[in-house]
Formats: structure tokens, sequence, C-alpha cells
């Protein structure tokens, strides 16, 4: 089923507003729409209209979660779906990236979710701690007030479209 863009799953809790802004910033960047879907939406029916068909998904909450009935999680379901997936993070205003970033990459991997990077939020870059740390780093939104911010999420528009050509 994988066709279109890829799913925004935070890695962790993520603040709305901070991870809301990021997704809107990527969504100018790749020029499609934006929408939302709540983690306590039913996968299947959200992933049968496949919704990134014609823009970007930005899934609130914990996607990692089963959810109250004792259904798969949203992860176990994008793993089914083949859906793919980018996670993104928050940083420490220093850089430093907290461990929920490689634990979701590593639940990621055990379950096949098709992943195609992490994006760090926020905080400073720090190119050679990103290359130590093993992950797949695709890319890093600055906060709004960055002057950088625009140049960063057009050059990661860039990497997901050759990554993922709709």
């Amino acid at each position: 089923m994988s066709t279109g863009f890829p799913l925004l799953v935070g890695a962790g809790p993520l603040p709305e507003l901070k991870m809301r802004q990021a997704c809107e910033a990527l969504a100018r960047a790749c020029r499609c729409p934006l929408s939302t879907v709540a983690s306590g939406a039913s996968p299947a029916e959200i992933l049968q209209t496949n919704p990134a068909a014609t823009g970007l998904v930005r899934l609130s909450g914990d996607a990692a979660r089963t959810s109250a009935k004792g259904d798969a999680s949203w992860l176990q379901a994008l793993a089914d779906w083949r859906q793919p997936v980018l996670l993104l993070t928050s940083a420490e205003p220093d850089g430093a990236i907290p461990g929920a970033a490689a634990a979701y990459a590593a639940l990621c991997r055990e379950l096949q979710v098709p992943l195609l990077g992490l994006v760090q939020l926020q905080g400073r870059w720090n190119g050679p701690a990103r290359r130590r740390d093993g992950l797949s780093w695709l890319g890093w939104i600055p906060d709004e007030k960055h002057p950088d911010q625009a140049e960063c999420v057009d050059a990661l528009a860039r990497r997901l479209q050759l990554r993922n050509p709709a």
C-alpha cells in the first residue's frame, strides 16, 4: 500500500505545538496538504483510505501505545500496511537527543515499519553527534525564529522527495 507521503510520527511524547508547527513547515516546503490523525483513531479505518496518498499526515499521540480495546498499536498497523514513517524527535536546547528517539527507531526496526529516517525538532543541530549515534537522520527543523529554518526545511523536503517519490 505504501504510496504517497510518509506518516509523521513522534518518537515519544512531543509537545503538540512544537510538532504541529514543524509539520506545517514541512508541508509548506513539500507543497502539499497536512492532515492530523489522533492516535486514538482506529488505524485500520484510517489506513484503508490511504490518507498519505495526497499529502502529509501527522499522527498526534503515542504511536507505540496499544488502544484501550487492546488492538495493535499504530506502529504495528503501519508495519502491517507497509506505510512509510518519518520519526520526529525533540532535542534539548544544547542539541542532545533523548533516548526515546533510539528506542522508537529500534521498535520500528523490530516491527519492520518502513522507516524513512528521523528528524530533529528544534535545539541545536550537532552533525558529528548525529553521525555517532547511528540513527538514520534526515535533517533538522529549527525553531520558527531560527534564521536557517526555511533552508533546513526545504532541504528536508528535497531529501523526502528523493527517498519516497510519489
